[in-house]
């Protein structure tokens, strides 16, 4: 599911395109957006380790890197995009692991990680056919994600979730908080789990009875969101968890409609059910089923009827579009009510004009369990639990909340290596 861009800094792909960065700029806009929460050392050794750690042993995994990008927050452009996308790691991961003698269980619960007077032992589990299972051990690494898929452990933690009319549920389906709990029972000390990182690009999947499952729309770049008025709220361009996402938040019903060109249709992808694709992969013939079983997807030939059928003010969504119309017809750089850039934009024009009803969608938790630099899990007394070691989402990325309350695009899948990559490190000096 995964786009796995990372947050790399003086990387080749960047001198190759003439780009100047360093640690410190990197690191500035990083604690800007992320407030008062993130955590600076650690995000600093990331970003001084991100050249060798991330970007040089990806490509000792036969991993590329095929783009350069600058999402909104970033100074320059330093977000990397990998060859394969997040799947194209995991596997080269898996390969790895396997010709190391590396035995992968599947279909393993584990129930609990034991724990005698502050030192790890093992864990418990059982196969899905019941049989129990005891591996002792001197060191346990927890890397099981987040909870964004756990609508109940979500609004429990984050007040602020609770008074919204619709919340949908983006992460990976395992993202239930399986691993918090076992941490919590193994008496680890959690940290800013009420930090909720929304997208405003999530709409319902009609894969999914209870309707609390999205899928995060991408890939269209021609569209105008309109809020329930009928009118424009942002600049369309930043559709992440920063501007986008307040913005939505701040609008009646906390819902907006995304409205674009048929043309588009076959460069969307839909993020959050392999059904509907990847971001390596996309098939037209499920993209077209998504597109006639969606209760939240609308088309018409023209932008009063497209209004008639979703039940907004025909005569201010008439207006919203010929006014976009307007600065496109006229050439400008940037259309004059929000800003937008407007490089490569077509006006939407009929007929068949598409409209998708948007609403925020958790997509992951930058909060979890707190770590030290070697990624001990510390108790709930600040003393460190030997041997049990915490990675990834479970541990707000890196450390316990490496981001802060907000984060810029690229600091989530390039820490959740890099704290792998560190407590595999510190595990393996355990059993030494």
């Amino acid at each position: 599911m995964s786009g796995a861009a990372c947050n790399l800094v003086g990387t080749p792909l960047q001198h190759a395109h003439g780009v100047d960065d360093d640690v410190q700029l990197a690191l500035a806009d990083w604690v800007r957006v992320g407030g008062p929460t993130a955590d600076v050392d650690w995000a600093r050794r990331y970003l001084e380790r991100s050249r060798v750690d991330i970007y040089e042993w990806c490509e000792d995994l036969g991993i590329g890197w095929m783009e350069l990008s600058q999402p909104e927050g970033n100074s320059v452009p330093r977000v990397h995009t990998p060859a394969g996308w997040g799947r194209g790691i995991v596997e080269a991961l898996t390969s790895r692991a396997t010709s190391l003698g590396v035995r992968i269980e599947l279909g393993v619960d584990v129930h609990k990680v034991v724990v005698h007077d502050g030192v790890v032992a093992g864990v418990r589990a059982a196969s899905v056919e019941g049989e129990k299972l005891q591996c002792d051990a001197p060191a346990v690494v927890v890397c099981t994600g987040g909870f964004a898929s756990n609508h109940d452990l979500m609004r429990e933690v984050a007040p602020h979730l609770r008074g919204l009319p619709r919340l949908l549920s983006g992460g990976a389906p395992g993202a239930l908080g399986h691993g918090h709990r076992l941490l919590c029972r193994a008496g680890a000390q959690f940290t800013c789990l009420d930090h909720i990182w929304t997208y405003p690009n999530g709409t319902p999947d009609p894969d999914d009875e209870t309707g609390t499952r999205g899928v995060g729309v991408r890939g269209v770049s021609g569209d105008i969101w309109l809020n329930s008025t009928g009118r424009r709220f942002v600049d369309e361009g930043n559709r992440n968890g920063g501007s986008g996402a307040r913005a939505l938040l701040a609008q009646p019903g906390q819902t907006a409609w995304s409205i674009f060109n048929s043309a588009e249709l076959p460069n969307v992808v839909l993020l959050g059910n392999e059904r509907w694709g990847t971001p390596a992969k996309v098939d037209p013939t499920r993209l077209t089923e998504f597109w006639r079983r969606s209760e939240f997807v609308w088309r018409a030939d023209t932008p009063a009827d497209l209004a008639g059928k979703i039940g907004l003010p025909a005569t201010a969504v008439e207006e919203s579009v010929a006014a976009f119309n307007a600065a496109v017809l006229a050439g400008e750089d940037r259309d004059p009510e929000q800003q937008r850039s407007l490089t490569g934009a077509l006006p939407l024009a009929g007929p068949d004009l598409i409209a998708i009803q948007f609403f925020p969608i958790a997509v992951k938790t930058l909060g979890g369990v707190l770590t030290d630099h070697e990624c001990r899990v510390i108790d709930q007394d600040g003393a460190v639990i030997r041997g049990l070691f915490a990675a990834g989402e479970v541990a707000g990325m890196a450390g316990g909340c490496i981001n802060g309350r907000a984060a810029l695009e690229g600091t989530m899948f390039g820490p959740c290596l890099y704290s792998g990559r560190l407590a595999g490190a510190a595990a393996i000096a355990e059993l030494t």
